[in-house]
């Protein structure tokens, strides 16, 4: 947080208990930097996904067969071509795909990261402190249900402010001079 996280704090703080020391404060809603760090992960899904599609126009055009053939070879689907023909003729492209995909448990991962960064408190020497300098390796530490309950918390978070935006609209419909 920085020295002025006191000027937007509308009211008493709410928190989500992940462990008895590791809690994350409730918002409503996503932080500014949470939302940025969701955009840079489909940002790289997004790029993954180009690739794939380049790769397969490739194999398509290459092989004489249809695309939707050609995705399903690279998804692992069989078809006229074997995946080891598939792997001898375009190793370095799938290769290169694969690498630079995003699997849902790096996805999670990274988000979670992020929420313990911009929100997360910790119980060190008896005071709960923020935990600011939180990083990807200490949630690669926590077992799967302690992300799956993050991811739980992200979500409603988001549906909070979903709810929020609907309500503050509906409000503004009712309100206008028709």
């Amino acid at each position: 947080m920085s020295k002025y996280s006191f000027l937007v704090q509308t009211k008493a703080e709410d928190y989500f208990e992940l462990l008895p020391d590791l809690r994350l404060k409730k918002y409503g809603g996503w932080l500014v930097a949470e939302a940025i760090e969701q955009e840079e992960i489909s940002k790289l899904q997004s790029q993954s996904t180009i690739r794939a599609v380049q790769l397969a126009k490739r194999i398509a055009s290459a092989k004489g067969i249809g695309l939707d053939e050609a995705f399903g070879l690279l998804q692992g689907g069989g078809g006229s071509i074997t995946e080891a023909e598939l792997l001898a003729d375009y190793t370095e492209e799938t290769l290169s795909m694969i690498t630079s995909g995003s699997s849902v448990e790096s996805t999670n991962a990274r988000m979670v990261t992020a929420f313990i960064r911009s929100r997360g408190q910790g119980m060190v020497d008896g005071n709960w402190q923020d935990l600011i300098d939180w990083e990807l390796d200490d949630t690669k530490a926590l077992p799967r249900k302690y992300i799956a309950k993050v991811v739980e918390f992200i979500t409603a978070e988001q549906n909070a402010e979903v709810q929020e935006a609907a309500t503050a609209k509906k409000a503004t419909k009712r309100n206008s001079p028709q």
